[in-house]
């Protein structure tokens, strides 16, 4: 009876277990998701930026839209049980909450001021280095909630 009873208890240990790391890699999954859709919209407009790709608007456009569209998900993206795994993000995520959805609301923010303000390449040279200082606020090669951003750039092209 004992050992019945102890592998039942062992089994529902288990399952309770399964399901933690089932939600802990579908919370990673999605934050993933979502930064890989503003690394691939911002693809071209940090080549403008150097200097190795004409300035187009659509595409600037394009990465301000998928800012403006993905990044509120990183708000409810980070959930206590998604702190470990295929995960970059640091500990300060969740040390330092209400500062983290601050630099995301900013980053929205920052976006939708740029959208209606560039409209050729002088403006985009004026405005976009502006919303890629606060990349830089979370992918700060110190103290930052993620790798810096060359880094986390670069992992975004690979595959989930």
């Amino acid at each position: 009876m004992r050992r019945a009873v102890f592998a039942v208890a062992l089994a529902a240990i288990a399952a309770g277990t399964v399901i933690a790391v089932a939600q802990n890699a579908d919370a990673i999954k999605q934050r993933r998701e979502a930064m890989r859709a503003i690394a691939r919209a911002g693809a071209e407009p940090f080549k403008m930026t150097r200097g190795e790709a004409p300035f187009n608007l659509v595409a600037v456009q394009g990465v301000l839209k998928a800012i403006e569209d993905n990044a509120p998900k990183f708000k409810a993206a980070f959930p206590d049980n998604s702190k470990t795994g295929a995960t970059d993000a640091t500990a300060k995520v969740w040390e330092s909450r209400a500062e983290f959805n601050a630099i995301i609301d900013k980053w929205v923010s920052d976006a939708k001021a740029a959208a209606g303000l560039i409209k050729d390449e002088a403006s985009f040279k004026a405005e976009y280095p502006k919303l890629t200082q606060t990349c830089g606020t979370c992918h700060g090669n110190r103290g930052g909630y993620a790798p810096g951003l060359g880094d986390s750039f670069k992992k975004m092209q690979e595959p989930l």
